[in-house]
């Protein structure tokens, strides 16, 4: 099963996600995502927060909505990823994760760690970044005008990477030296190999 998890972060341009939703998605909106989703026409099939920065105006009729304490451990995001899980998504999209807190912004990509560790696989996703981690193999699909990078989240050895411009033969990778850094692809599909270790893989245009 997929999910998309809207945030309420950055979301510019609705032309650009509406067609990513399918019709059997399960739709939860992190607090005042439920407002991007008014904008993008979307209905919710739920709604989680605590709604600390403004009310809940807005919130299409016949929603649920799970109301969280203020005062609590999760952030609404990270409750809407854990309810995704617990009801069986696989694969999860993750919208209006960035906008103006850097913490906020770092805690996201933090989770999409965290679905990695259970088995799940989660991307963000906007309109000119789309990101995810992978342990072991990845086939990366080529995007026109898009760049590839690659960083650590740990320390990553013994990387192997075909089909981009600057090729991988068993490198490593470590915090600090982020040589990964906008590569290009030169086949269709980029594969990517690890021996050990978290890589994250943007796909990036300006």
């Amino acid at each position: 099963m997929r999910a998309i998890v809207i945030a309420g972060g950055t979301l510019s341009d609705p032309a650009f996600y509406k067609p990513l939703f399918r019709q059997d998605d399960l739709v939860i909106c992190a607090d005042s995502g439920y407002l991007h989703c008014n904008t993008l026409g979307i209905t919710p099939d739920l709604i989680i927060g605590d709604f600390d920065s403004g009310s809940l105006s807005g919130v299409p009729a016949g929603v649920p909505v799970t109301k969280l304490p203020v005062e609590k451990d999760q952030t609404d995001l990270h409750a809407c990823i854990c309810y995704a899980m617990e009801q069986g998504a696989t694969e999860i999209l993750l919208f209006g994760a960035r906008g103006t807190r850097l913490d906020h912004s770092l805690a996201a990509i933090s989770l999409v760690y965290m679905g990695l560790m259970q088995g799940v696989t989660i991307r963000t996703v906007d309109e000119h970044n789309e990101m995810f981690m992978f342990r072991d193999t990845a086939e990366i699909l080529k995007k026109e005008g898009y760049k590839l990078s690659l960083l650590p989240i740990t320390p990553v050895r013994g990387i192997y990477a075909e089909g981009v411009y600057y090729p991988l033969n068993g490198q490593a990778m470590d915090w600090g030296n982020p040589y990964g850094v906008s590569n290009e692809f030169t086949a269709e599909v980029a594969k990517i190999r690890v021996e050990s270790g978290v890589l994250m893989a943007i796909l990036s245009r300006d």
